[in-house]
């Protein structure tokens, strides 16, 4: 059947129109870049799908090409059709097969607008007001009614988030026109789990190690089992050996649940990082904090596909002693370097502006304990106001008026003038217009304090 598929993908440049003729043809694929569109029973396919099919089962194959595919199949069919008619196959077996290769339907018209409308209840199914339901493609914003009823100009694979504070964000790519109902969780403020911890120890030479886990929250599990400690002997090699279980271990592992205030969560540092550049920022990220190129990968095996889901990752370390916010550990005998790493994340839909933060180098020296961990923090922060308030810094920051590195602008809220702190505390919501003055235009407004530039703001707040 392979032979099969590298013939039908060949004969797009020969006058070959049946199965029987393709099997007759000793043509090899020359042109790896051909992609013709395969359309069985007319529903584009996968081509993996001519795999699927059995030979018996496949009635007639035609071949389109150039203008005649274009003409049929417009832009999909730029580099030619194979059309294949089946025979004495289920339309259940062949909705089977379909579903293995990952077939789609022939879009018909993607650009065509139309309005997509459901309800949003919560989780006891009781109607929300004012959810933001934002096209996300085309940046238009509606909000649901008294009755959590909404309705929004869309088009076909258009992006759609569902937000509102205190409740998890949805996201949905339209595939229909029809009505849809979303249920959006309420957000459980402060409480965040914290995964993976693994704890790595080296000894200079075979040790027995006592190590506990003081943790502030509650703890899960555990791997080996620890109850007051874990009784251990390691090896410079990093194996460990549990003296319980009998059993070699290359880590420790354990998880749980802690509760932090609100103060924990607003970051004044971290990172953006793109979907694609996941892998290579936390290759150099976690290597220049000390982490071994085994340690990372166990740490990037396990997150990547977790921070993949999101085009765009805020993230935040607590390195080192910042990390004994978490847990800090009592161990016997003591080591002489430890490198302690936790990841706090959330996903975004696009970059924000953010200073970058400054993370330590260990170096390695003697008996040594490598710690790492992380923790989705999207459930205990409100994230749509955090980046409400990064819109206003990036709108500023991208306004070439004002250089914030080497400036230092004076805030006007409602014209008053106020601290940098206040006007961070602002939200997209509260902003009926901004005007940034540079420093030319602000001191014939403000005087000597304008020298700097001015940020103006008109609020819709009461005075």
């Amino acid at each position: 059947m392979k032979n099969k598929i590298l013939f039908l993908l060949t004969c797009l440049h020969f006058s070959i129109s049946t199965l029987s003729q393709l099997n007759k043809s000793k043509i090899k694929i020359t042109d790896t870049s051909l992609q013709p569109l395969v359309v069985v029973n007319k529903v584009v396919a996968n081509k993996n799908l001519l795999q699927l099919i059995p030979e018996e089962n496949i009635k007639s194959v035609t071949i389109l090409k150039d203008k005649e595919a274009i003409l049929k199949y417009k832009e999909l069919g730029k580099n030619g059709v194979i059309e294949i008619t089946t025979k004495d196959i289920s339309k259940r077996k062949l909705k089977q097969i379909l579903k293995t290769a990952e077939l789609e339907l022939i879009p018909k018209n993607t650009n065509k607008l139309f309005k997509f409308s459901g309800n949003i209840t919560d989780c006891e199914n009781i109607p929300i007001p004012n959810v933001q339901i934002k096209n996300t493609t085309l940046n238009k914003i509606e909000y649901t009614d008294s009755l959590g009823k909404f309705s929004v100009t869309c088009r076909l694979s258009d992006s759609i988030t569902f937000s509102k504070q205190n409740y998890q964000q949805q996201k949905l790519q339209i595939t229909s026109e029809k009505e849809i109902n979303i249920q959006l969780k309420e957000i459980q403020r402060n409480q965040i789990l914290i995964k993976k911890p693994v704890i790595y120890l080296y000894p200079k030479e075979k040790t027995d190690i006592e190590l506990s886990i003081n943790f502030e929250g509650k703890l899960g599990t555990t791997f080996p089992k620890l109850e007051k400690s874990w009784n251990v002997t390691a090896y410079e090699n990093g194996q460990i050996f549990d003296k319980k279980t009998s059993r070699f271990y290359t880590s420790l592992f354990w998880d749980g649940e802690i509760t932090f205030p609100a103060a924990h969560y607003q970051y004044k540092t971290g990172f953006v990082v793109e979907k694609e550049k996941l892998t290579s920022f936390l290759i150099e990220k976690l290597e220049f904090m000390g982490l071994s190129t085994a340690e990372t990968n166990d740490f990037i095996q396990y997150w990547l596909p977790i921070l993949e889901v999101n085009p765009y990752t805020f993230i935040h370390f607590l390195v080192n002693d910042a990390y004994t916010v978490f847990s800090t550990n009592t161990i016997h005998p003591k080591p002489e370097t430890s490198i302690r790493v936790m990841m706090e994340f959330f996903g975004v839909d696009e970059i924000i502006s953010i200073a970058p933060q400054q993370l330590p180098s260990t170096k390695r020296k003697g008996f040594t304990l490598v710690e790492w961990g992380g923790s989705d923090v999207s459930n205990v922060i409100d994230v749509n106001e955090l980046l409400e308030n990064k819109h206003i810094q990036k709108y500023i920051t991208l306004n070439k008026e004002i250089n914030f590195e080497k400036q230092n602008p004076i805030y006007i809220i409602d014209k008053k003038m106020v601290s940098k702190k206040n006007f961070n505390k602002l939200t997209c919501d509260d902003i009926i217009q901004i005007e940034v003055l540079n420093s030319k235009k602000a001191p014939a407004l403000f005087g000597e304090k304008g020298i700097f530039g001015a940020i103006i703001v008109t609020t819709n707040k009461k005075p």
